[in-house]
């Protein structure tokens, strides 16, 4: 379901017994069962709680914004929710690692439903379906500066076919910028450090690729899209940063077959 359909919601969900908590990440995520009030039932989620490393509102916002995003252009992301962690919840904690952050994180906080996969093997060829969603989601990354999806941090899983995307609080790093892009359809030089990381860079580089049938599809982050995914943001995760992202994403989009030639040339050279 896109976040543009009449029917979607931010699900909202109670923190009810914790289970693990993942080694990777700056943010330790912790996997909990927890009761989801739309659904009524108990599911598995994983929480990134404000006292986690990096979160917090503008964190929640753009975690949200990333997943919207790119289900609008066509790629899988995991399902965010809203967590609501009650001191109760982080009593059950007392003792282990976790206990500080989750102590820190009593209110409502950023998560996602879990989502079952692994990381691509280091050395891999990707499958014919990986390859045409890497395309995407190469695209999808440089477009929305986001620096987090590199070999020894993926941020994805996949089955061998499907592609689930994990991961946008350090998106959207034009945000962070003193002095915005004067044209932000433009690469600058500056950034190849990072895009040259980006996972799946080494197994698109030399392959000359057309990234501009892609335009079509990142030209879905139109206005209709903005409206929608700022709607669903709660007012209390709402930052500076959510009109900003707009604003830049669609004056660097006015100029996409541009943006998509550089692509071209960066894969190339």
């Amino acid at each position: 379901m896109l976040v543009t359909d009449s029917m979607y919601y931010l699900p909202q969900v109670l923190a009810m017994a914790p289970d693990k908590t993942f080694a990777t990440g700056a943010n330790q995520p912790l996997l909990l069962r927890g009761f989801c009030q739309q659904i009524g039932r108990e599911e598995d989620y994983v929480l990134k709680g404000s006292g986690g490393e990096r979160m917090g509102p503008a964190a929640f916002e753009r975690e949200l914004l990333g997943s919207y995003a790119a289900w609008q252009v066509g790629l899988q992301a995991v399902e965010p929710v809203q967590v609501t962690v009650l001191a109760e919840f982080a009593e059950l904690l007392r003792g282990q690692p976790a206990y500080g952050s989750i102590a820190k994180s009593i209110g409502r906080n950023y998560g996602s439903v879990f989502r079952q996969g692994r990381e691509f093997v280091a050395g891999q060829p990707l499958s014919t379906p990986e390859l045409e969603q890497a395309k995407l989601i190469f695209a999808f990354d440089v477009l929305i500066q986001n620096p987090d999806r590199r070999p020894g941090k993926q941020n994805m899983l996949t089955d061998g076919t499907s592609i689930v995307l994990l991961d946008h609080e350090l998106a959207f790093s034009f945000t962070q910028a003193l002095f915005p892009a004067r044209y932000p359809w433009l690469i600058p030089d500056e950034d190849l450090h990072w895009i040259r990381n980006h996972y799946f860079y080494s197994h698109l580089r030399g392959k000359r690729i057309d990234f501009r049938p892609l335009s079509v599809k990142l030209q879905q982050l139109d206005a209709s899209f903005w409206a929608h995914a700022q709607q669903h943001v709660p007012p209390e995760w709402r930052t500076a940063g959510g009109p900003a992202i707009e604003a830049y994403l669609s004056k660097a989009l006015t100029h996409v077959e541009e943006f998509t030639t550089h692509l071209n040339r960066i894969t190339t050279a």
